[in-house]
C-alpha cells in the first residue's frame, strides 16, 4: 500500500503577470458563477480580468508582488511531512486556481504509485466554492488520467480542537498586543471574527458554509472574555452576500466610540491577499477613518507548527488504517489536545 496525501488549497497569482489568468480561473469555475452555462461563462470570466486585473494587479503589487499562499502551503506540507516519516506515504500540493494545479499534483501520485489516496484540504469550513469546487477537480482530473486509487476525503474541521487551541492562541495574542498598544487607561477591546462572505444565491442552495462558520465562533468564543462579532469580508459585485459586512461593522464600532479592535480571519489557514491586503490595508483605512485608532489584525497560522500537529490528528482521524506514524507523534497529539 502506498498513500499519497494531496493538500489541497485555491492558490493565487504568484507574480503580477499571473493575475489576470488567475482571475480569469477563479471566474470561469461553475461552482463561482453559479447557474450560468460554460460558454458564457467563461466569457464573463474573461470579462471580469480584463476589469479588474488592474486594480487586482496593484493589490497584488502592495503586498510583495504575488501571493504568498503556495509559500506557506509548501511550508505546512514540509511540517507535516516530519510528522510522517514513513516510506509509503507522500504528500503533494494541488490548487485549485494556481500552480501546481491538483492535476498536476495527482499525475505525480500516480507516477509514484500511490494505491490510496487522502484528500486534506486547507479550508477548516465546508463550502461548494471552496472544498466543493477542488472534490470536483480531483473527480475530473482522475477521469482524465483514467486512474481509480481508492479515495478518503476529509470534508471539513470547523471545530476540531487543536484548530480552535490555535484560533485562541492568535486571538489571545492579538489582544494582548491591542491592549498593550492602546491609549485607554483601561482599553476595552472588542473582537470581530471575520470570515469569508458568500453570496446569498449560494447559501440558498443550501452550502453548509454559513452553519459550519457558526460552529467555529461558537467554540472559540466559549471562554473568550472580551465582547465580540462575526463579520463577513471580501465580497464581490452587487448581489447581497452573507451578513454583516465587515466594513459595516468597523463602521457602527466606530460610532459607538470604540477605538480598539482586534480582527480574527477564521476561515483562512495561511496568509494571502486577503490578509495582506484587505484586512491590513482596505479595512485597516476603513476603522482609522471611522475613529478607531488601534487596529489590530491577528495571525494566520502559516509556519505555525501546532498546525502541522492539526492536519497530522485530522489523518489520524480520517485515515488511520493507511496513515502510520510513530507513537511519539501520536503521544504529542494527545498533550496538545489535552
Amino acid at each position: 500500500m502506498k498513500v499519497g496525501i494531496l493538500m489541497l488549497n485555491f492558490g493565487g497569482p504568484w507574480t503580477l503577470s499571473d493575475v489576470r489568468p488567475f482571475l480569469y480561473r477563479l471566474f470561469a469555475n461553475p461552482r463561482v458563477l453559479v447557474g450560468i452555462p460554460s460558454p458564457l461563462r467563461q466569457l464573463l470570466a474573461f470579462t471580469i480580468a480584463q476589469v479588474k486585473g488592474p486594480a487586482s494587479v496593484k493589490s497584488y503589487r502592495s503586498i510583495g508582488g504575488g501571493s504568498p499562499q503556495l509559500k506557506w502551503t509548501a511550508t505546512q506540507a514540509a511540517n507535516l511531512r516530519e510528522l510522517l516519516e514513513h516510506r509509503s506515504l507522500r504528500i503533494e500540493i494541488g490548487m485549485r486556481s494556481a500552480e501546481p494545479s491538483i492535476y498536476t499534483a495527482l499525475q505525480r501520485l500516480k507516477f509514484w504509485g500511490a494505491t490510496d489516496i487522502v484528500l486534506l484540504p486547507l479550508f477548516p469550513q465546508f463550502s461548494t466554492t471552496t472544498t466543493g469546487t477542488c472534490f470536483d477537480e480531483v473527480d475530473a482530473a482522475l477521469n482524465e488520467l483514467q486512474w481509480q486509487p481508492r479515495v478518503r476525503e476529509i470534508r471539513s474541521w470547523p471545530d476540531h480542537p487543536i484548530y480552535i487551541r490555535l484560533l485562541q492562541h492568535t486571538v489571545a495574542e492579538a489582544v494582548s498586543q491591542a491592549e498593550a498598544r492602546s491609549t485607554s487607561n483601561r482599553p476595552r477591546v472588542h473582537v470581530i471574527f471575520s470570515a469569508h462572505s458568500l453570496p446569498l444565491k449560494i447559501v440558498k442552495l443550501g452550502d453548509e458554509y454559513p452553519s459550519e462558520i457558526e460552529r467555529t465562533v461558537a467554540a472559540v468564543t466559549r471562554s473568550l472574555k472580551q465582547p465580540w462579532s462575526l463579520a463577513f469580508q471580501s465580497r464581490n459585485g452587487r448581489l447581497p452576500w452573507l451578513q454583516p459586512y465587515l466594513e459595516d461593522e468597523l463602521k457602527r464600532l466606530g460610532a459607538a466610540g470604540l477605538s480598539d479592535v482586534v480582527v480574527v480571519p477564521i476561515s483562512f489557514v495561511s496568509d494571502h491577499i486577503e490578509t495582506l491586503f484587505e484586512l491590513d490595508q482596505l479595512y485597516a483605512g476603513v476603522a482609522k477613518a471611522h475613529g478607531i485608532t488601534n487596529y489590530q489584525r491577528a495571525r494566520c497560522f502559516n509556519d505555525d507548527p501546532l498546525f502541522a500537529e492539526l492536519l497530522h490528528s485530522l489523518l489520524l482521524e480520517h485515515a488511520a488504517d493507511v496513515v502510520r506514524t510513530e507513537k511519539r507523534y501520536e503521544t504529542k497529539l494527545q498533550a496538545v489536545i489535552a
